[in-house]
């Protein structure tokens, strides 16, 4: 004997309904989706700025280099490159040894460092300098140098305590709606997320989050 079976798909009215929810779903979590991929990539470049300062700096103490350069170059509000430099030690002692030569953390590609390499090119990422800026580091710590952008760095009391010696990194979208370049504090348009990497003239790296009102310790 064959069982009758009730066999129903669904309604129209049923498929709208759960249309609906997904959608409202949807719509609620995308805010947050994009927050949490905006953050991850942010941290990202955080990570390979201060990856890239440690690695120049234990290529001094290697003695692979005699003085070694960072070098931040913003390409309008759209990414970021990040440029390491090293010089030999001929090259060092020939600068040095001569009166006519002065040693500095100068911002060029060509004549002066003996290995120039883009590191990275972070796409989606601004800095808070609208132009060149530059970093230097030596062996003891002696002739650590900035230029460019980064040499007119303003204080910011980081950690209770007052230091011009980082970069600040945030979304394009930030530094579009900031004046072209990331804001250092509330007042000049900071918004979260945001990140800052600090050096000490011997290449120590600390990286601290911008918490919407101060830095704190990443």
């Amino acid at each position: 004997m064959q069982h009758e079976q009730d066999n129903k798909g669904f309604s129209i009215i049923e498929l709208l309904v759960v249309i609906t929810i997904v959608a409202i779903i949807s719509a609620v979590g995308y805010p947050n989706f994009m927050d949490w991929r905006e953050d991850r990539e942010l941290r990202a470049a955080t990570e390979k700025v201060s990856a890239m300062i440690t690695n120049i700096n234990t290529q001094l103490q290697r003695g692979n280099f005699q003085y070694v350069q960072l070098q931040i170059r913003p390409i309008g509000t759209t990414e970021t490159n990040f440029y390491s430099k090293g010089m030999y030690q001929d090259t060092f002692s020939d600068i040095i040894s001569d009166s006519n030569k002065t040693l500095d953390c100068r911002l060029v590609n060509s004549g002066y460092w003996d290995e120039h390499k883009v590191e990275e090119t972070t796409k989606a990422v601004s800095v808070h300098i609208n132009g060149d800026g530059s970093v230097c580091f030596s062996k003891d710590g002696s002739k650590f140098k900035t230029s460019g952008k980064l040499d007119s760095n303003i204080n910011l009391k980081i950690a209770e305590q007052t230091k011009d010696d980082y970069v600040i990194i945030c979304t394009t979208s930030n530094a579009k709606n900031s004046g072209g370049k990331c804001g250092v504090n509330k007042s000049s348009g900071l918004e979260k997320p945001a990140y800052l990497v600090l050096w000490s003239r011997f290449g120590t790296v600390k990286k601290y989050k911008w918490s919407g009102n101060d830095w704190t310790t990443q």
